[in-house]
């Protein structure tokens, strides 16, 4: 039997539009991917802890719903919630600000349970479900010295000198090796970047030091900072204690150069051009501008004869006359005009014609 051309047609399509369904799929959890990136920094006894919010799910879509990110501390085995963050529904995918919160290790120092203290960030969702604990973060348990007291900076011509006291250093009570320092800081005014000047160790006495590395005429901030430094069997690192107050001081150049030294007068030239040379030991000193020369007769006060300073350890003197004794004397001037004491004097005749 011939089946008719438009029943083909029509069978054909009915064939076509019917496929098989697929297996549904199931509906998103929505548990939020553990934490991966968890850091932890301690300063005296606060712990800082940072880490980047989960904005996945583990079925890999984004969080559309709140939930929770719970931040525990771990001493010896034993966990403790010590902060709730909230966890906010990602959007547009954008990387929600980084959670940020603390943590106070007060009261353990004295008598650590453990060496170290670990940190751990759970995140739930909506319905308080979540698929496991981020990455450990660990701090240890060592103590840190305490601020240096009595801190003070005053100028002086080497440049800023700084002084302190301090106590004793803290009983380790941990089984991590420990070394105490005093990191001193430095801070130019108008700069966001501090600089380390020095590391004394850190004991029972005053102590002091003397910054070179400064420009004067500058405004500078200065802070200690006491560091331990602990080591373990296999890692090492350090534990900054609380900052010492912070003391501002300008650097003032009141200070002039070493007073010249060696100064000495020849007579030379022929009796219708007579002169004195003088000559003397060269001042070192990086900011050195150039010299006076002063001058005197018998008892008369000195005078100063260069119009200009002199840059050079030498200076000729032609204003003198026959039979004449004239007494010499020299001064350092620095860049900012601060002038040292006269030399010793040096005289010098000269013959009549």
């Amino acid at each position: 039997m011939r089946i008719p051309a438009p029943l083909i047609c029509l069978l054909v399509a009915s064939l076509a539009g019917c496929g098989t369904p697929g297996a549904p799929l199931p509906p998103s959890l929505g548990i939020p991917k553990p934490v991966s990136d968890l850091h932890a920094v301690r300063k005296g006894e606060t712990v800082t802890l940072t880490w980047s919010a989960p904005t996945d799910t583990t079925d890999g879509e984004l969080l559309r719903k709140p939930g929770m990110m719970l931040v525990s501390r771990v001493l010896a085995g034993r966990a403790t919630l010590v902060a709730d963050v909230p966890l906010h529904p990602a959007l547009n995918d954008q990387q929600p600000p980084a959670p940020v919160t603390t943590d106070s290790l007060a009261g353990l120092l004295e008598s650590p349970p453990a060496d170290f203290a670990e940190y751990r960030v759970l995140s739930q969702n909506h319905a308080g479900r979540s698929d496991k604990s981020s990455n450990l973060a660990a701090v240890p348990l060592v103590p840190t010295p305490s601020p240096p007291q009595r801190f003070e900076a005053v100028t002086v011509p080497e440049g800023i000198s700084l002084t302190w006291e301090q106590a004793l250093p803290p009983q380790n009570k941990t089984h991590l090796n420990t070394q105490y320092v005093y990191r001193i800081m430095r801070r130019a005014e108008g700069s966001k970047t501090p600089v380390q000047v020095a590391q004394p160790s850190a004991g029972s006495e005053a102590k002091g030091f003397i910054d070179t590395g400064i420009e004067w005429q500058k405004h500078y901030d200065y802070w200690i900072t006491p560091v331990t430094l602990w080591q373990g069997t296999v890692i090492k690192g350090e534990i900054e204690g609380d900052d010492s107050p912070l003391i501002s001081v300008f650097a003032l150049d009141k200070f002039p150069p070493s007073i010249p030294e060696n100064l000495q007068a020849v007579y030379s030239g022929l009796a219708e051009q007579p002169f004195i040379d003088l000559t003397w030991t060269p001042d070192t000193e990086a900011d050195l501008a150039g010299y006076n020369v002063y001058r005197h007769i018998s008892d008369e006060a000195p005078v100063k004869i260069n119009s200009e300073l002199v840059k050079t350890p030498t200076f000729r003197d032609v204003d003198v006359k026959p039979g004449v004794k004239y007494f010499y004397s020299v001064s350092a001037v620095d860049l900012r005009a601060n002038e040292s004491a006269r030399s010793k004097e040096a005289a010098e005749t000269v013959p009549q014609e």
